[in-house]
């Protein structure tokens, strides 16, 4: 296919879809896999704010090579939107049986393809189709055109508050019915700067987030825009998927008072727990006495489990697997400090271990994306039940502070000479928490993992010591034989921390 029979291919699908766009003077620019068809805009380069002329969102159409034809908002990212096109291109070549007698899409094919693009962004995808018109336009797909239109003001307007020769800024707002957050930075000759928000732009933002409301997902958290001095605009609605950065991270209340307002089928599990805040997990001094006191009056006793090898050796394990990673500076990692120990991987994921006087100990810590919470906030089942049957001195003191923000998943504590937990079953929810020491051969292949397949005799050799508290520098120093950047003083001291080393008690 040549530029002129893209264009006209174009043109026809524009008029039978009955879209405002221009058809005189088309160009077309060529990629892998078919045309970028576009109606150019002449702007003076040597004018900054001559950005401000060019129409926000206009669209430019993708037509591969099949005839499929998609219709791009310059709003969007364009080399990810090409990106995707190009991939979609590839998956249909080959597919003759698709094809009719000139080479293109046949109906039935395009049907079937605009159907799986469709899935594809039901299911949470990237999107593949940025906007297309269809009669009855049902009032979910009006609110996203508004809340889309909306957008080209408020970028017009941000784009005035910069200074001479900006080259591109970053506006951030975070919105509740109550407040809101709003960081505009603009970037020009390597540097960067602040610059406030004017009010009524910020009312501008919050009309758009009541338009978005009326959308299938709610009204959003968080509206990220960045925009370069030529126009490309990128628009970024945050659902809270991920948590919230510190600074823009409001008062549990205010999330609370927007709840109320627009009630969500879902929420984010770590936004949820958030806002319950300590109420669903909290265990102050005092509540954990009336707490046990009540279950011992009632007859309701901790669950024995052996989900877990006993204290000693979970203790020795965690010790030696936080003295390798130490050793060789790898992290994330977990580790020894005086009484406790710590862990928590690049997924958010993490526990805590104590050790209290008396060969007592409490373990506990969270899952992210757990089941149990999931459940929980979005479904209307309880909160697991981790602390039936805990004695007294199960407080927040010696909780993982996910117990502070509804994000605890399990507990155990250990108490003569066994592991305990409450009446939920929360074994499932420990792999993704703990460090590789719920078996020893985990352990060794841990340790291995990180210092190699040669070193599996020493590994064996310093766990086995180490669990019998006799562990000396010497056989930390064999694990990272040959390893000239390797810090065995501080491995060593990992163990001695936790009392492992030959002599400490």
């Amino acid at each position: 296919m040549d530029a002129e029979r893209a264009i006209s291919l174009v043109v026809d699908w524009i008029r039978s879809q009955g879209i405002d766009y221009p058809i005189e003077g088309l160009e077309a620019d060529r990629f892998d896999v078919g045309w970028s068809v576009y109606a150019p805009v002449d702007i003076d380069e040597s004018d900054p704010m001559a950005f401000l002329e060019l129409p926000v969102g206009r669209s430019l159409f993708l037509i591969g090579d099949s005839g499929r034809i998609q219709e791009v908002s310059s709003s969007a990212y364009p080399p990810r939107a090409l990106a995707e096109f190009t991939a979609a291109e590839l998956e249909l070549e080959g597919a003759v049986d698709g094809l009719d007698e000139s080479g293109f899409m046949s109906e039935s094919e395009f049907m079937a393809e605009f159907q799986r693009e469709f899935n594809r962004a039901e299911s949470g995808g990237p999107p593949a189709i940025s906007g297309f018109t269809v009669v009855d336009t049902p009032p979910d797909a009006e609110a996203a055109g508004e809340a889309s239109r909306l957008i080209g003001p408020i970028v017009q307007q941000l784009a005035q508050l910069g200074p001479s020769g900006w080259e591109r800024f970053s506006a951030e707002f975070a919105l509740t019915v109550s407040t809101e957050i709003a960081q505009l930075r603009f970037w020009m000759g390597g540097g960067s700067g602040l610059v406030p928000v004017p009010k009524p732009i910020a009312d501008l933002v919050r009309r758009q987030r009541e338009v978005a409301a009326r959308m299938p997902a709610g009204p959003w958290w968080r509206l990220l825009l960045t925009v370069t001095n030529r126009g490309q605009t990128t628009v970024d609605y945050d659902y809270g998927d991920e948590p919230f950065p510190d600074d823009q991270l409001m008062p549990p209340e205010y999330y609370r008072n927007d709840l109320a307002s627009y009630p969500r089928h879902h929420v984010p599990v770590w936004l949820a727990g958030y806002v319950a805040g300590p109420a669903a997990q909290g265990r102050d001094p005092g509540q954990a006495a009336v707490a046990a006191a009540a279950d011992a009056a009632a007859g309701r006793a901790a669950v024995v489990t052996d989900a877990l090898p006993p204290l000693p050796e979970v203790w020795a394990r965690w010790a030696v697997l936080s003295a390798t990673h130490a050793g060789i500076r790898a992290e994330p990692g977990p580790q020894i400090f005086p009484g406790h120990a710590w862990y928590e991987d690049l997924h958010r994921s993490g526990s805590v271990l104590f050790l209290l006087p008396g060969g007592r100990a409490v373990l506990s810590g969270g899952e992210w994306g757990s089941e149990l919470l999931e459940a929980a906030y979005n479904h209307g089942e309880p909160l697991p039940d981790l602390y039936t049957g805990a004695p007294a001195w199960v407080t927040d003191d010696v909780l993982n502070t996910r117990n502070r923000n509804g994000l605890l998943t399990f507990c155990l504590w250990w108490a003569g000479g066994r592991w305990h937990r409450g009446a939920t079953d929360t074994e499932d929810e420990l792999d993704a928490a703990l460090p590789h020491l719920r078996t020893h051969d985990g352990t060794i292949r841990a340790m291995t993992g990180l210092l190699g397949a040669g070193a599996a005799g020493q590994c064996e050799a310093l766990l086995t010591a180490a669990t019998q508290h006799s562990a000396t520098a010497d056989q930390v120093a064999a694990l990272f034989a040959g390893r000239s950047d390797a810090d065995a003083y501080t491995a060593v001291n990992q163990l001695d921390l936790a009392g492992l080393l030959a002599g400490v008690r």
